[in-house]
C-alpha cells in the first residue's frame, strides 16, 4: 500500500488483523498443498516401481524406460512440491508483514505517548 501519510495507531491495528486473517488462509493452503504434493509424489514412485518390475532388458535400460513410464505422475509431483515450497514463502513474507506492522504500531504508541496522549491503543 503507498501512502504519503502514516497509518494511524487504529490502522495498523486493522493492516495487523487483514495479515493474520491472510496468514490463517495461506496456512490452510498449505496443509491443503502438503497432502496433495505427498499423494502425487507416492504416485510417481509407485508408477516408477511398476513400470520398472513390468520391464524387460537390463538393469540400466529397466530403471531408464520406468523413469520414462513414470514422467506424467513426476511432473506432476515436482509441480505439487513447488506449490509446496511457495506456499512457504508466502507464509513467511506474511510474517515479516506482520513483525514490520507490530514494529510500527510500538513505534506510534510511543509517538502518541510522547505528544501526551493516551497509553496508545
Amino acid at each position: 500500500m503507498a501512502r504519503d501519510t502514516l497509518l494511524t495507531a487504529n490502522e495498523v491495528v486493522v493492516q495487523l488483523s487483514h495479515l493474520g486473517a491472510e496468514l490463517d488462509g495461506v496456512v490452510s493452503a498449505l496443509k491443503e498443498a502438503d497432502v496433495d504434493a505427498a499423494r502425487k509424489r507416492l504416485a510417481a514412485d509407485l508408477a516408477e516401481s511398476n513400470a520398472f518390475v513390468n520391464a524387460n532388458g537390463a538393469m540400466d535400460l529397466r530403471r531408464h524406460l520406468a523413469r520414462i513410464a513414470a514422467a506424467p505422475q513426476e511432473e506432476q509431483a515436482i509441480v505439487a512440491e513447488a506449490a509446496v515450497r511457495y506456499l512457504r514463502q508466502r507464509i513467511a513474507s506474511i510474517g515479516l508483514r506482520i513483525e514490520v506492522g507490530r514494529s510500527y504500531g510500538a513505534a506510534v504508541r510511543a509517538e502518541v505517548r510522547a505528544l501526551g496522549g493516551a497509553d496508545g491503543p
